[in-house]
């Protein structure tokens, strides 16, 4: 889009040679690496796209998902129930008994998830502590109280979804294929590890911490090769729709002037729809569109932990910064505290 296209001029106007160093040699192989993948996507489009769908359905298809016999699960807030397992590679859904739960659903849930934790574990390059876990996995369990639609320990495994969410991802499988984004949301809770480097502390209220989720919700989703149920549910916003709802958030704010970080991100904020988490997962969104999609998530999200912790709303921002340039290669600078 044109607001894009304004983004990369300034950017490169904006780029400073003292800087190159720090990246260069990283910078270089992934810059390479972009161009190459770029040139071999014009030569020959149907084969990439033959061989992304020949990984995704091996990926399906490498899944087995076996029901086990009964377990005592103690939930979040310590009541207790008996749940069945369907138990994947690394993550087993746990469901409460009485429903109508086929296996041709619950394989296809369980894989589904499987691939979307996969996901997050290669992306970030670490795996959450173990504080719920079933047989070394990782668990979805479906409950019938807990601390709100869907809970999850922070950094660490052990997710469970309301048994009226759990009816709703399990629904929309089986009447449409379609799959409700909430656990997809729920493992970004796992996955965070970054506190003391991207939360924006008081006098802000953070965005970030559940921003992660909002983003990597989108990206696990896309990469275990599934499509989305209506949001927030069933009678809502169609999910492509929300997706782009979300993405557009930058936008919004990029080119209303009287709009500041204060009255944003730093109050929880958004520009437009939703709250200052989205706004937050919307400028990721935007940086990962220009420079390398998966490539430059990965580099962004392995590379942070080496940051020091952030002191106060400015050592934040100087982390984000810099990780953004760290991962796109690129002095984001300008952009950061003059364009946004």
């Amino acid at each position: 889009g044109s607001s894009g296209g304004q983004v990369v001029i300034m950017i490169l106007r904006s780029r400073q040679q003292s800087n190159l160093p720090v990246y260069r040699q990283l910078c270089s192989r992934y810059l390479i690496s972009i161009l190459a993948v770029a040139f071999l996507a014009v030569l020959s489009l149907p084969d990439a796209n033959a061989a992304a769908q020949s990984s995704s359905m091996g990926a399906a298809t490498s899944c087995t998902v076996t029901k086990l016999s009964p377990v005592l699960y103690t939930a979040i807030d310590g009541h207790t129930e008996t749940l069945t397992p369907w138990e994947g590679p690394k993550v087993a859904v746990l469901v409460e008994p009485g429903g109508t739960r086929t296996a041709a659903v619950m394989t296809k849930m369980a894989c589904a998830l499987n691939r979307a934790y996969t996901y997050y574990q290669t992306t970030v390059g670490r795996s959450p502590a173990p504080a719920k876990t079933l047989n070394g996995r990782d668990t979805v369990a479906e409950v019938t109280t807990t601390c709100g639609a869907g809970c999850t320990y922070i950094g660490a495994t052990g997710t469970e979804l309301l048994t009226s969410t759990f009816d709703n991802l399990y629904n929309e499988i089986a009447c449409c294929n379609l799959y409700d984004q909430t656990p997809f949301y729920e493992f970004g809770r796992s996955f965070w590890f970054w506190s003391n480097q991207l939360q924006l502390p008081s006098p802000c209220t953070d965005p970030v911490v559940t921003g992660f989720a909002v983003w990597m919700r989108f990206r696990s989703m896309s990469a275990a090769g599934v499509a989305g149920a209506p949001f927030p549910g069933p009678g809502g916003t169609p999910f492509n729709t929300f997706k782009a709802q979300v993405q557009g958030l930058e936008g919004i704010y990029d080119s209303n002037a009287s709009d500041t970080f204060a009255g944003t991100l730093c109050a929880d904020q958004s520009p437009g729809m939703y709250s200052g988490t989205d706004f937050w997962a919307s400028i990721m969104m935007k940086l990962a569109s220009l420079y390398g999609g998966q490539q430059f998530t990965r580099r962004f999200w392995q590379h942070l932990s080496s940051l020091p912790a952030a002191t106060s709303v400015p050592s934040a921002i100087t982390n984000w910064l810099n990780e953004a340039d760290y991962a796109s290669c690129v002095n984001l600078s300008s952009v950061f505290y003059k364009r946004w």
